[in-house]
């Protein structure tokens, strides 16, 4: 069994100065490519459930599938609960056995997000679990609706609460088709020199490469998700199957062909984070 969690891979991204990589899950097909290109390129990950993906897998086959791909590998994998929208969802996984928990409250005003991450806190506590939290909030392909991170409110919120990570509003948004995300180094600056908390970016297929390269060796970032250009990938391989391969019709040679293609690009990515 290889499951860990997300404290030691953080901790060995800051010793090596590079970034772990959060792969967000939408099914079997991709969480098993994930972990075949970890396997391959001996790297650490985290699998993460997100909503999306609850709401089409009940939480306890996500984990137990989770559960089987660590079985199998000799690398570290952290389970993760993405985007935890309340106390009873986060307690429910920690009682599954996922060992991290991203609690969301960025919609809420600064005292409420501080006060229910408390409560989860505590929560994870109980379970020896770790916990990421997100200040300002990173939103969905409108980045017009997106609100930058505050540092004094970092400040304030890691003098009251020590989590294990922390997501951050620095120009990042999800589900952006390219790497086209403008990140504001100023501001990344200043949040990294006011904490030591390994600081996450979600909306991470938007961050290109050499972004994630800067971030992560200058800036603090430890943890980058990335789920978005694996759903477009997965869409554009199965379009041109269907189109082009006409005579193909068992599903189950249409996944594979799938998997091969996800493999190959997860393990690209992974060899992205070890820089020099």
């Amino acid at each position: 069994m290889s499951i860990d969690s997300l404290t030691n891979l953080l901790n060995c991204a800051k010793t090596r100065n590079n970034y772990v990589v959060g792969f967000v899950v939408q099914g079997w097909e991709d969480a098993s490519s994930f972990v075949r290109a970890a396997d391959e390129t001996e790297t650490d990950i985290i699998l993460q459930s997100g909503p999306g993906l609850r709401k089409n897998m009940p939480l306890e086959l996500i984990y137990a599938m989770f559960e089987k791909l660590s079985g199998e590998t000799n690398i570290k994998i952290v389970p993760h609960l993405d985007h935890g929208e309340n106390y009873d969802i986060c307690k429910k996984a920690l009682d599954i056995g996922f060992t991290s928990i991203m609690y969301d409250g960025s919609k809420l005003s600064f005292k409420e997000n501080l006060n229910q991450s408390l409560k989860i806190y505590e929560l994870t506590q109980k379970y020896n679990a770790c916990l990421e939290v997100e200040l300002g909030f990173v939103g969905y392909n409108d980045i017009s609706k997106n609100k930058k991170t505050s540092p004094e409110e970092v400040k304030l919120f890691t003098d009251q609460l020590p989590v294990t990570a922390m997501a951050v509003s620095v120009g990042n948004t999800h589900l952006q088709n390219e790497n086209s995300a403008i990140i504001d180094y100023d501001l990344l600056r200043e949040i990294s020199e006011i904490t030591s908390v390994p600081l996450v970016i979600h909306g991470g297929s938007g961050v290109s490469p050499i972004d994630r390269i800067k971030m992560s060796k200058y800036y603090g970032v430890r943890k980058f998700n990335i789920g978005t250009e694996f759903r477009r990938l997965f869409g554009t391989i199965l379009r041109d199957i269907l189109i082009n391969d006409k005579h193909i019709f068992d599903r189950l040679e249409i996944m594979q062909k799938l998997k091969s293609a996800l493999t190959k690009k997860a393990k690209k990515i992974l060899l992205d984070t070890n820089f020099k």
